[in-house]
């Protein structure tokens, strides 16, 4: 279990921003104003239309080297991060841009005094201490509100997303799938979009199933080239912190799930040894399990569970058919439950190649569980003892076990964690999962 003990949030949880390094009198064009503390160092001068970059007159200082990454946990004051999306339709993954939304309480980084705190600047966040230095957030600050009050008090509201809000509205040159088979798979698609981006596919990255027409576009926004591969690989799709590479996994298989609870001889990465009494089990990566049973492997404690029954989450109709031609499709239907209740009914169109990968597609997400719908559950990452828990490094596509039981409510079983949000303040961590139990 990867715990990190007498975790200091005030000292351990850095905030950064990547901003003017303020020790250098360096001369930064779109931030510098004639008069003002950021002049030309060293006696070098920038004259306009004489200077050239590398030429003799130069900005001392100037260019990447005048920016640093810069710490102000000190200003602030609550920090609220989001990574994952929503699920459409009870059917397939949403994606959404990775959020944070950050009090600074702070007079010298005012974007009404300091022009270089504004929208556009990287912001990042990372958990420092002993070995660890990681990034579990960054982006780029997409607004900047500031309140003020009379007895001198100002709180700027920093909201920040990461590389998706810009990822599902640009515009790249061209995308060409096209290939002998005449289609590929989710994950090759997103691939193709990847490299005009500019980034490319993280290793834990997965292969889903599922076949995606070949086609050549140019000057294409991607967002649904992008949907289609979440849709038609049944994945989950999100940006990872600290390499901005894209992450896609598919939603785990409720047929090939272990039964819960885990036993007692599991798998974990690293640790086991051939042979060793930790054996393999049914997965090979460790699954968490929050709830009130202290008892059980991996577990993580619960502060509160939110459930939902809504006949809005279950559907006994299912009509799938083929983008390119809609007259060709298959129908899933649960006959006892349409004479019981009605007929409760979803239509999907499906950019795939045949009926076969309708029938493959429908038979994967038809199965539905009106019972244990747990929608959302929070745990105390900061703990009691002052420790850090694995919350704080969950993210969206993994299984989570819920264990819980309250007199004769008892819920044991696993969920797909979709979103993975934390609330932060100078003493407290809390995160919440959003589930989905699709099947």
């Amino acid at each position: 279990m990867t715990t990190i003990d007498n975790f200091d949030i005030a000292n351990d949880l850095k905030v950064e921003f990547f901003l003017p390094d303020s020790s250098e009198n360096a001369f930064i064009i779109g931030i510098s104003t004639l008069g003002s503390s950021r002049v030309l160092s060293g006696g070098n001068t920038f004259i306009i239309d004489q200077s050239l970059l590398g030429g003799e007159n130069v900005l001392d200082g100037g260019g990447t080297n005048s920016f640093t990454w810069q710490n102000l946990s000190c200003t602030v004051a609550r920090a609220n991060l989001e990574n994952g999306g929503q699920i459409q339709d009870q059917l397939y993954f949403q994606p959404q841009p990775a959020g944070a939304r950050l009090t600074l309480q702070t007079y010298d980084y005012d974007p009404s005094q300091n022009t270089s705190f504004r929208p556009g600047v990287p912001v990042r966040i990372k958990l420092v201490k002993g070995e660890i230095d990681k990034i579990i957030w960054s982006g780029i600050v997409d607004s900047i509100g500031g309140t003020y009050t009379i007895d001198g008090k100002n709180l700027l509201q920093v909201i920040a997303f990461d590389s998706m809000k810009q990822l599902l509205n640009t515009r790249i040159a061209g995308f060409d799938s096209s290939n002998p088979d005449g289609y590929v798979s989710p994950l090759e698609q997103l691939e193709i979009i990847a490299n005009e981006f500019g980034s490319s596919i993280s290793n834990l990255s997965k292969v889903a199933a599922g076949r995606i027409p070949s086609e050549t576009l140019t000057q294409v926004i991607p967002s649904n080239l992008i949907l289609e591969a979440i849709q038609v690989g049944l994945g989950l799709f999100w940006i990872d912190a600290a390499t901005q590479e894209f992450v896609f996994v598919p939603r785990p298989d409720p047929n090939t799930l272990p039964d819960f609870p885990v036993g007692a001889n599991y798998f974990r990465i690293d640790e086991s040894l051939l042979g060793g009494i930790d054996v393999l089990g049914s997965g090979q990566e460790t699954i968490y399990t929050i709830g009130n049973n202290h008892d059980t492997l991996n577990h993580l404690c619960m502060t509160n569970i939110s459930t939902l029954a809504s006949s809005d989450e279950v559907f006994n109709s299912l009509r799938v058919e083929l983008a390119s031609d809609p007259d060709t499709f298959v129908l899933q239907e649960n006959s006892d439950s349409i004479s019981l209740y009605g007929t409760y009914a979803k239509d999907v169109s499906l950019n795939t190649t045949s009926v076969q990968e309708l029938d493959r597609w429908a038979s994967s997400v038809f199965n539905q569980s009106p019972t244990d719908l747990v929608q959302n559950i929070e745990t105390l990452t900061l703990d009691r003892q002052g420790n850090l828990t694995e919350a704080a490094f969950l993210l969206p596509g993994t299984l989570i076990g819920v264990d819980f039981t309250q007199d004769t409510l008892e819920i044991l079983d696993y969920y797909t964690m979709v979103k993975v949000s934390h609330f932060i303040d100078s003493d407290t961590w809390l995160t919440t999962l959003d589930l989905w139990k699709e099947a």
